[in-house]
């Protein structure tokens, strides 16, 4: 069994790691990352439905899109991001779960699984997660707010598009809060409970990030970082406005009507300096 820790604040990075290792090892794997400032959407998520981009943008926070699917998150350095990859035919929802569950009780800390994906204390949610399964391998990973800006959080996380129409998921919100634990003690208890339910028959290595081979990564950071997966992915959608209805497939207008529709035709959403004049309706 592998488990890694990143030095790494980069949310890109990080992301990519998370794919480099589903693709490269068979082992269990356990992954603990943290970054700066950043908002996360699912993979199937349409990023103008989910936070402020215009704001985001101005205030330097960069946007960020997962392999795997469920809603919008917000990340900083006192948020502790864990992802365990095994084989699919051994992988077990509850057994992720009842991981950092136990880690926690360890800890002081009595907490459940709560809705379909979310894990909570006191009925206030503390970590979201999500799924994705890819040749044969599992990917479970998930969010722990330990002291994270709940402030930012609620700054980013939201729509600024009244009109906009789209079957993309949506975020489903909920009230959170932090656990209040340090990042050295919930990694550490982490460690132990993952070791203990996934290391029968395996043995256990520890790696920083530092000694993954860059040449296999670069691939999985380039197309993170790559303004065709953050918003080119974003499924088909449609904004409708009195004066101007836009329809957007792949990031780019496809067909605009109204009197500044020619401005707007074949304009790439993914262009950070494009400006829509709804973004603050």
């Amino acid at each position: 069994m592998l488990i890694v820790e990143s030095s790494s604040l980069d949310i890109y990075r990080n992301l990519a790691i998370e794919e480099y290792l589903m693709e490269h090892f068979t082992e269990p794997v356990l992954f603990l990352w943290r970054s700066d400032c950043a908002v996360v959407m699912g993979k199937n998520q349409n990023p103008w439905n989910e936070c402020r981009l215009a704001l985001m943008r101005d205030e330097g926070v960069p946007l960020a899109r997962r392999t795997s699917g469920g809603g919008t998150v917000y990340h900083d350095i006192g948020n502790l991001n864990y992802c365990v990859i095994v084989d699919r035919i051994e992988y077990r929802e509850e057994l992720a779960y009842e991981m950092v569950i136990q880690a926690l009780k360890t800890l002081g800390i009595r907490a459940e699984k709560t809705g379909k994906s979310n894990l909570a204390m006191n009925g206030l949610k503390f970590s979201g997660n999500a799924f994705c399964f890819r040749k044969g391998r599992a990917l479970h990973h998930g969010t722990l707010l330990l002291n994270t800006d709940l402030d930012r959080l609620a700054r980013y996380l939201g729509s600024s598009i009244r009109s906009i129409e789209t079957h993309a998921i949506r975020s489903v919100p909920a009230e959170v809060t932090n656990l209040g634990l340090d990042i050295e003690s919930m990694s550490n208890a982490l460690t132990d409970h993952f070791q203990s339910l996934y290391g029968a028959g395996h043995s256990s290595e520890k790696r920083s990030d530092s000694t993954l081979q860059s040449t296999l990564l670069e691939p999985f950071l380039k197309k993170q970082d790559s303004n065709d997966w953050k918003y080119g992915a974003t499924p088909r959608f449609s904004i409708n406005s009195p004066n101007l209805h836009l329809e957007i497939a792949k990031g780019v207008i496809v067909a605009a009507r109204g009197p500044l529709a020619e401005q707007f035709l074949n304009t790439s959403f993914a262009d950070s300096s494009f400006s829509m004049p709804y973004d603050v309706d």
